[in-house]
């Protein structure tokens, strides 16, 4: 795997810390990191992205700066928001370095890249430098044959039953917090969710039919924990695509535990795994679309991947 040694401590770099990810655990750790920063010599300063959204406007104002070297103190929620400032900052992309302290409550990204278990470990990472050129995929949200939104994304981009489980943890969030949460939300669209029949084409590939999910999978983990495309490889230049049928709700139930694994992919019949460089799925039916645990605007979709498009921390060799 390409990768480049750089030396973190003749740079200056800026935090984006989300004070809310994982109940403020972040913010209560600030203290602890910046000492540990300064201590090694990483210069640095702090910028808090308390709001919905902030994290992309501070990427982007901090990148149309001139600054390039960024961490991020968060979750999968706040990586995705500072991608997605870097990526509408009207900049040189693979000019930028991004480190990520994972805080946050599933950590996906973090897990495909083997990083550290506890926060202050990754510090000891960023001190050896080992970045890489890492893909990134763009979803465009089309309404009426015209282009209405898009969204970066660094991890997985997901539609139907996945994304329709995101809409209900973030709209009918529950009272207590931790990866229940994403289960609980599973649990209950499990029995609402009826597949859509939906076209998902590449240059080289149409699947048309009932899906109850659909994944373009930059890394392999999703959902907290679900190894959904153990295939994926962040820095190979291809989108990795799963594509599975509608299934019985018993069925996914029984079959969680291979989610998780990743053996979900022998496990159960009918799915359909490829590699792209892009795809568009549509439908004349709702499906949703979600990004990093971000909802994405409804309607068709033109998916796409951007190669070696910025340089990330990673702990993969």
């Amino acid at each position: 795997m390409a990768k480049e040694t750089l030396h973190a401590q003749d740079y200056f770099w800026h935090v984006i810390i989300n004070p809310n990810a994982c109940n403020q655990e972040c913010f209560s750790n600030w203290g602890t990191i910046s000492t540990k920063l300064g201590q090694n010599g990483i210069r640095h300063e702090m910028h808090k992205s308390d709001a919905s959204g902030r994290g992309i406007e501070i990427a982007r104002e901090l990148c149309q700066k001139g600054e390039r070297h960024l961490i991020v103190i968060g979750g999968d929620g706040t990586i995705n928001e500072v991608v997605n400032g870097i990526f509408t900052a009207g900049i040189n992309t693979q000019e930028v370095y991004l480190a990520v302290l994972p805080l946050g409550r599933g950590n996906d990204w973090a897990r495909t890249h083997k990083f550290p278990g506890n926060f202050i470990d990754s510090i000891d990472l960023l001190l050896k430098g080992n970045f890489i050129r890492h893909d990134i995929g763009k979803v465009e949200t089309i309404q009426n044959g015209q282009k209405a939104a898009e969204r970066y994304f660094i991890n997985i981009a997901g539609f139907g039953f996945d994304a329709d489980v995101i809409y209900d943890t973030t709209y009918n969030k529950p009272h207590f917090l931790g990866i229940s949460v994403y289960i609980l939300s599973l649990i209950r669209t499990l029995f609402h969710f009826k597949a859509p029949e939906i076209t998902v084409k590449t240059p080289d590939h149409t699947f048309s039919g009932k899906s109850f999910l659909s994944i373009a999978a930059i890394c392999q983990y999703n959902g907290g924990g679900m190894r959904q495309a153990p295939m994926a490889k962040p820095n190979d230049g291809l989108l990795d695509v799963v594509v599975i049928p509608n299934v019985g709700k018993l069925k996914v139930i029984a079959n969680l535990k291979h989610i998780f694994t990743g053996n979900h992919l022998n496990k159960l019949k009918g799915i359909e795994v490829f590699s792209t460089p892009s795809l568009t799925i549509s439908s004349k039916q709702l499906v949703r679309g979600e990004v990093e645990g971000e909802v994405l605007r409804n309607g068709d979709y033109n998916i796409q991947l951007l190669p070696s498009a910025l340089n990330t921390l990673s702990a993969l060799e």
